[in-house]
Formats: structure tokens, C-alpha cells, sequence
């Protein structure tokens, strides 16, 4: 058994760091407190082939592993922003269609996210549920050879962007169906983002669907089947946030390392005093079983293990807790310090906080293991 990166990945790392560095790291505050992208940011990370990376190159991608991709997050991550997220929806988006999408749906909707010109959505949640496709209140109604419609969705990320949204909706006599839909148009209208504690970048939006026309061709997969096509998605997302939590907890670990050495403590560095040290034998430590719970989670997606589904969600229950444990013990080494907005450990303590919140409860997902597991 090898735990070995490639030289390609290890490429790949140091290629990415060096853009988080110099793209990201000098304006994460500002990220941060205005809740929102720079608008070349994707452009930026087209150009370095970032985005539909995992794509084959039949599609105009680069034929990158999903462990490749989660080696890119956890990069940007790094920054404790949510710019991140980009990342992950310009990949498993775009995947979505290649698997479920018909060719003209292939055509119209992968090359403007290849080139940074649209930016993807998923919007199935709203407010009264984010995972039961039988209390959606979105409803479709057929009108000849079109589709009209009307519900409003919460929390969509990127949903005020230009691009493209997968919509999530029930009929009167249908199950949950997933279609495909421009953002902006007639129809289509997007609040202001929502203030969120951390994780700045990440624009979750709600979005206002007022008898929105669209064709039967924008049918994503099979009518009434959408639920399917959204688990598989959600895996996917799953397995890519728990990328962004190692990323965010290495960022702890760094920032503690960092203080403790250059903290005094009666003349002394901070990093001499042996509870000290315990806590940063623990952070390391938990962070490597979570990094490496992460990259088996994606090794087994790439190698098309029926169980990578199950380990995704395996992988979110431990990885979650265990980073944002790290990331607390970085905060209580900084002391005082870790509470001012001055020191970085402040932004990456808001930024894990999220982790549980989304890409579905750990509750859930619990229930989605321990199922798998007596069957």
C-alpha cells in the first residue's frame, strides 16, 4: 500500500499553494468581511485550469483525479475563505452533467465553466427542508413542451452569479425532477447574500423562481428522478468539504507552530512547555487521520468503489469534528490573541464552524453509515 503522492500531485500542491499565496492569502480579510468573491477570481483559477479540472479531456478538461482535485482545496482552503467553493461547484457541477446530462445539455453548459465565464449552482434547499425531496414546495407544471417553475430556494451558493443553476422541484404528481436553468433571466431573481459567521466568499443566496419557462431539453437526467442525481452530488460535495476542513486545520496547526515558537513565556518560547507541546502532538495527529480519511473517501470515488458513497459520509463524521477540534486547541494556544481579528487563527476558527451546517448534518449522515453498515 502506497500513501505516496505523485510528482504530479505534489506539483499540483505546490502550484496551488503558490496561487492561494499570491491570489488569495493578501486579501483573505477582505474576503472575509465583505462576504464576496473578486469577480476575476474565477477567470484566474480557469486559467490555471482549476476549474472542471476533473473533467476528461473529451470535455475540454484536465483528466484530474478527484484526489487531484481535493489536493486544490485544500490549498485554497488554506486562506480560511470560502473561495474554496469555487473550486469544488466549477467541478462537481460540471460532473453531474457529464454523468446525467444529455449531449446538448454537455454542449451548452461545460465550456463556460472550463473558461471562467459561469459560475454553477445547485438549489435544492429551501426553508422549510434541506434534504427531503418530498417537502419541496418548488413545483413544475408542464405547459406543451416547457416546464414553468415557481418556489423560491435558500442558501444557494453562487445563485446571484451569472451562469448556471441545477433546480430542484416536485410536480403535482411527480417526484423530485432536476433541471437545468440560466441564472438572471426572466423569471429568476436573487436576494443579497446572507451574513454568515465565516467562511466569507461563499454568497448563499435566496433565490425567487417566478414562473420560470424552460424547455423539456433542460430536464437534467430522467423526470422524477432528480433525488438520485443530487445524493450523488452531495457525496461528492461531502468528500470535497472535508478537503477544505484538513486544508483549514493545517492552517491551524501552521498558525500555532508559528505563535508558540515565537511566544515568550518567562523568557523562553511558548513551544518549550510540555502541555503545550501535548496540544500540538494532538493537532497533528488528528490531522493526519483526518487527511488521510479524506483521501481514501476520493481514492475510492476515482476507483469507482460502490462504497466511496458511504465512506464520504464516513469521512464527513470524523473529519468535521476532528478538524474543527484542531482548530479550537490552535485558538487556545494563541490565548487572547485568538480572539482579536488581528490574528488569522479568528478567521479559521468562524470558517470550520460552518463545516457541520452543510453538506448535509452529521446526524444524517451518521444515519447514512450505520444504514450501509447493518445492510
Amino acid at each position: 500500500m502506497d500513501f505516496s503522492l505523485t510528482k504530479e500531485q505534489l506539483l499540483l500542491q505546490r502550484s496551488v499553494r503558490e496561487f492561494a499565496v499570491n491570489e488569495i492569502e493578501p486579501i483573505a480579510g477582505d474576503i472575509d468581511e465583505k462576504g464576496t468573491l473578486p469577480d476575476d477570481l474565477i477567470k484566474k483559477m480557469a486559467r490555471i485550469n482549476l476549474t472542471g479540472m476533473t473533467l476528461s479531456s473529451k470535455y475540454g478538461g484536465s483528466g484530474a483525479s478527484n484526489l487531484d482535485c481535493i489536493l486544490a482545496i485544500e490549498q485554497i482552503s488554506y486562506s480560511g475563505t470560502g473561495a474554496w467553493m469555487l473550486v469544488a461547484f466549477t467541478n462537481s457541477i460540471p460532473e453531474c452533467i457529464v454523468r446525467f446530462g444529455s449531449a446538448y445539455q454537455k454542449d451548452k453548459y461545460l465550456k463556460p465553466v472550463l473558461e471562467g465565464e459561469a459560475y454553477p449552482s445547485i438549489q435544492f434547499t429551501e426553508a422549510e427542508t434541506g434534504s427531503d425531496p418530498d417537502a419541496l414546495s418548488t413545483t413544475f407544471l408542464q405547459d406543451k413542451d416547457h416546464y414553468i417553475i415557481s418556489g423560491t430556494k435558500r442558501f444557494s451558493t453562487f445563485g446571484a452569479r451569472d451562469g448556471y443553476a441545477v433546480i430542484y422541484a416536485g410536480g403535482e404528481k411527480e417526484d423530485c425532477t432536476a433541471f437545468i436553468a440560466q441564472k438572471n433571466v426572466k423569471g429568476y431573481s436573487a436576494g443579497i447574500p446572507y451574513e454568515l459567521m465565516g467562511g466569507g466568499g461563499i454568497e448563499a443566496v435566496d433565490v425567487y423562481l417566478d414562473k420560470l419557462r424552460l424547455p423539456k431539453k433542460n430536464i437534467l437526467g430522467k423526470k422524477g428522478k432528480g433525488f438520485d442525481i443530487l445524493l450523488h452530488w452531495i457525496a461528492n460535495e461531502k468528500i470535497q468539504q472535508c478537503g477544505a476542513c484538513v486544508g483549514i486545520a493545517q492552517a491551524a496547526l501552521d498558525e500555532a507552530r508559528a505563535y508558540a515558537k515565537a511566544r515568550k513565556v518567562r523568557g523562553k518560547p511558548q513551544a518549550g512547555l510540555l502541555n503545550i507541546r501535548s496540544m500540538l502532538a494532538d493537532m497533528y495527529a488528528r490531522l493526519e487521520a483526518a487527511r488521510w480519511l479524506t483521501y481514501q473517501a476520493a481514492f475510492l470515488k476515482d476507483s469507482s468503489d460502490p462504497f466511496w458513497t458511504t465512506q464520504a459520509a464516513a469521512a464527513k463524521v470524523f473529519v468535521v469534528p476532528t478538524t474543527m477540534d484542531v482548530v479550537e486547541m490552535s485558538r487556545r494556544i494563541h490565548g487572547a490573541y485568538g480572539y482579536t481579528k488581528d490574528s488569522k487563527i479568528e478567521r479559521l476558527y468562524r470558517a470550520i464552524a460552518g463545516a457541520s451546517a452543510i453538506a448535509v448534518s452529521l446526524e444524517i449522515n451518521r444515519s447514512i453509515v450505520s444504514a450501509a453498515l447493518i445492510k
